[in-house]
């Protein structure tokens, strides 16, 4: 059995590592860390969510960067015939999620709508529809799946070169807006949902409640679904509906993808999808991020524990900042291996690109 643990947001920069991770608080991770074997770091050129390229390659997905919205969309809507709708169309679905732009000092950042600022049910229903009215007189169609699912597609089919979700976070708007022949199109249709939400109750109330008001859709993920040539894993657990929409295309039984909080049991491969630090990492809040690998510390010792219990003869560590990967292997023999003296600064430090 191989024991695959993905933790997007683990890697730091460089230039913090070293003051940063000399306040983590992960005994139980550095004692399965310290003799472990370390592969060298692999390096992605996406667009800056090494997770997701990781595992889109994991999956056998051929283009240049990873399609994730029309898997997503057959995993989370259960009107009657979706399946098939998914799998059949011909138009690219795009994930249009709803996000907030900060003002910063000279920019804005893409900053996401989560703990207070959660978008409740009622109100992706009323902001939704508003936006869904404006984006037909753009020839567009765009649903709500759920409070943080939302879709759109576009007839005839947009040109756009657009950013992950992930990869946004935390980044200056301007620097990553989505590009292409059809890019102006798309700003100006944000624009016009922009200004229909401006002034909205919804908004309105947020803001006098100093919470985040939901005021930009981040466009990105879009594709054609397509069935994906490889099934690296026999069973997933994970709630993020993206990796369990590739399982279910690589031909994993739905009955093998399992919630996040649930230990695989004995099989061929298996792969934990843990994304309890990436938000703090993407908005570079690094007193919530220590609080975060705090919590994994927890989490990293009951599923080594589990997995090599389970009879795995190992588990693959899979340690993901912004444009790299480190895998890291931990065996029951490592504590024979003193040789090996590794460091927290040595593992978990992501190079600047250039």
């Amino acid at each position: 059995m191989s024991y695959f643990v993905v933790v997007p947001g683990a890697l730091v920069p460089t230039p913090i590592a070293s003051p940063l991770l000399a306040r983590a608080k992960v005994p139980r991770l550095m004692r399965f860390l310290q003799h472990a074997k370390a592969e060298p770091l692999q390096f992605y050129t996406g667009d800056g969510a090494a997770h997701l390229d990781w595992l889109w390659t994991k999956f056998g997905g051929d283009d240049n960067s990873p399609v994730t919205a029309p898997y997503a969309w057959r995993v989370l809507d259960r009107s009657p015939g979706a399946e098939t709708m998914a799998a059949t169309s011909e138009l690219p679905i795009w994930h249009a999620d709803p996000v907030h732009f900060a003002f910063a000092r000279d920019h804005m950042l893409v900053v996401a709508l989560d703990a207070e600022a959660a978008v409740s049910v009622d109100e992706s229903r009323e902001l939704s529809a508003s936006a869904a009215a404006v984006a037909e007189e753009f020839g567009a169609t765009l649903r709500a799946l759920d409070p943080r699912h939302w879709f759109i597609s576009f007839d005839p089919a947009w040109r756009l070169k657009t950013i992950a979700y992930d990869a946004a976070l935390g980044r200056s708007a301007q620097h990553v807006l989505p590009e292409g022949e059809a890019a102006a199109r798309w700003r100006k249709l944000l624009n016009e949902i922009q200004m229909r939400w401006h002034q909205h109750p919804i908004n309105e109330q947020r803001d006098a409640q100093g919470v985040r008001t939901i005021n930009g859709l981040w466009l990105h993920g879009g594709g054609i679904w397509r069935a994906l040539p490889k099934r690296p894993f026999d069973a997933v657990a994970t709630n993020n509906a993206t990796v369990r929409g590739w399982a279910l295309a690589s031909g994993l039984a739905p009955t093998a993808l399992l919630a996040s909080d649930v230990k695989p049991a004995s099989a061929g491969s298996a792969l934990v999808y843990y994304e309890g630090l990436l938000n703090a990492a993407r908005l570079e809040d690094w007193d919530g991020w220590l609080e975060a690998i705090a919590g994994f510390d927890n989490a990293v010792d009951e599923h080594v524990t589990h997995a090599l219990a389970q009879g795995s003869a190992a588990v693959t560590l899979v340690l993901a900042g912004r444009a790299h990967v480190r895998s890291i292997v931990l065996r029951r023999s490592d504590r024979l291996r003193l040789w090996r003296t590794n460091t927290l600064v040595d593992l978990l430090c992501e190079p600047e690109r250039t």
